[in-house]
């Protein structure tokens, strides 16, 4: 997981596989952005390559925790385990 910053725009990109680890990781990465208070964040899922339930959950826990940016969270992806994530994601949510 590598996050780079250009102006007020963050990218986060996952790589690899997105278990309960991982998706923590993601969690405390997005807490910690959301200090320098972004305009958008982006999480590209396109070179991910495989993910547990439990990881997939954390993005739904991002899309939560990014409620307040002004340019919203935007998930990146190409087709692929990064859109499976995703889709794993909402379709198990629970509110």
């Amino acid at each position: 997981m590598r996050a780079s910053t250009v102006d007020d725009h963050v990218t986060i990109v996952l790589d690899g596989h997105l278990d309960a680890g991982a998706g923590a990781k993601l969690v405390d990465t997005v807490v910690a952005v959301l200090q320098d208070t972004p305009a958008r964040i982006d999480i590209d899922l396109s070179v991910l390559t495989s993910f547990t339930n439990e990881g997939a959950l954390a993005l739904s826990s991002c899309r939560d925790l990014c409620s307040q940016v002004p340019d919203g969270l935007h998930y990146r992806t190409e087709g692929g385990a990064g859109q499976l994530a995703l889709l794993s994601a909402f379709a198990t949510q629970t509110d």
